[in-house]
């Protein structure tokens, strides 16, 4: 018979460090996200006026746009953090974390990766169109405004793919850096 006593649930320690990871990331994210979002309006208000609905939101349009961008980026900025921060978790193959100073540089990663892709998607060609977006553009917008409709499109799905590809990048550059500095301490 197994008492309570003998279960031990061992969940990872917090401390001031991730907390302060994730104040930043999540913070970092609100700016790239915000700045995205009103850059990208100012390219198509039509993509947030009829495809994100803000045409129905009472609020100014350049508020409502602040407020679609916080509400879409936070999460993804909290996300980040804690990918990086399991990233460096202690583990018996890398018992050695990377301070607070080291982690944070590898922040950057996602964000520079994700105004990579979203610059490269928004810049091919508008003729090549595999998910048909000139055909929705083109029935929301009108055939006159679905040009930017669709590249702010394009914009917003590659800043989305590239964060993530750049998340992924950044937690193997993570264990591969606790791997070296235990490599360096070992004298490999």
């Amino acid at each position: 018979m197994i008492h309570d006593r003998d279960v031990k649930l061992v969940l990872p320690r917090f401390d001031r460090e991730d907390a302060v990871l994730f104040v930043v990331t999540t913070i970092l994210a609100l700016a790239y996200g915000i700045t995205h979002d009103h850059l990208t309006a100012t390219l198509s208000p039509e993509y947030f006026l009829l495809g994100k609905d803000l045409a129905s939101d009472p609020r100014p349009f350049r508020w409502a746009v602040t407020v679609l961008g916080a509400k879409a980026s936070w999460p993804l900025g909290l996300l980040a953090g804690m990918a990086l921060r399991i990233a460096n978790e202690p583990s018996r193959r890398l018992p050695q974390r990377l301070p607070i100073r080291r982690l944070l540089g590898f922040v950057a990663v996602p964000m520079a990766t994700a105004v990579l892709v979203a610059l490269l998607l928004g810049s091919s060609p508008l003729r090549f169109d595999p998910w048909n977006q000139r055909v929705v553009a083109e029935m929301l917008a009108g055939p006159t405004h679905a040009p930017a409709f669709v590249r702010v499109w394009r914009i917003h799905i590659g800043s989305y793919l590239g964060g993530a590809l750049g998340l992924l990048l950044a937690v193997a550059l993570v264990r591969r850096r606790r791997a070296q500095c235990i490599e360096a301490r070992d004298g490999r």
